[in-house]
């Protein structure tokens, strides 16, 4: 782990304080010199129950999808913008009088991505990747602010990121001095609950393809 033990027991936002016995927030995983980050939005519930970003089927199918385009996740580092489950309860009165509560997943509130903020900044400024290819829209505004994810997917950006005050508890962000190559993708899961996407999301899977080659970041090439 990359990060420093105190993150283990960190409860800076309310999903944090929500977590279940035993639990623990979701470190980055992956090579501590890989040349490649890839940041998704917040961890769910395998993710909680293994401590590792992009188990279950949502591993295996960034695993596919890298793949196809003969990219090894093996040799990234991935991590996500929040570090706890955000999610909500729905209560069912069953037959029996009893009630039963079921957890979904929600996307993380802004309170949440500026509270982990410092956690993915260590992570980053600690690899310093030569690329960094977000997942979504979480990740992508919490790097480049109110950027539009249908406007940017799929191309190379060579941008300043957000970055948050060194103050422990701030949450406020200005902008590094430093410029990084970034890659937005839609995240994978997008393409389940948006048919239409799927054939561009492959398109970028290939453009981002190119661009590792472009970028000569051979280590992550099968």
């Amino acid at each position: 782990m990359l990060l420093p033990e105190k993150f283990l027991t960190c409860v800076r936002c309310e999903d944090g304080l929500r977590r279940e016995e035993g639990q623990t927030p979701v470190p980055g995983y992956g090579l501590s010199n890989a040349e490649v980050m890839l940041i998704g939005e917040s961890p769910g519930a395998e993710e909680m129950k293994y401590a590792r970003p992009f188990q279950g089927k949502a591993g295996e199918n960034l695993n596919q999808f890298l793949a196809g385009v003969g990219l090894n996740r093996d040799q990234m580092y991935i991590a996500n913008a929040t570090r706890c489950r955000p999610y909500k309860e729905k209560e069912t009165l069953l037959k029996n009088g009893t009630v039963r509560i079921t957890k979904s997943n929600r996307p993380p509130s802004k309170h949440a991505v500026a509270s982990c903020a410092a956690w993915l900044d260590m992570e980053i400024q600690l690899l310093a990747p030569k690329l960094i290819i977000t997942l979504g829209s979480t990740p992508l505004k919490r790097l480049l602010g109110e950027r539009s994810i249908s406007e940017v997917h799929g191309n190379l950006l060579t941008v300043s990121i957000q970055r948050p005050e060194t103050k422990e508890d701030s949450r406020e962000f200005f902008w590094s001095d430093e410029l990084y190559h970034v890659f937005p993708l839609y995240h994978p899961a997008a393409i389940i609950y948006r048919r239409e996407l799927k054939e561009v999301f492959h398109e970028d899977m290939r453009k981002l393809r190119q661009t590792i080659e472009e970028l000569k970041i051979t280590s992550v090439i099968l």
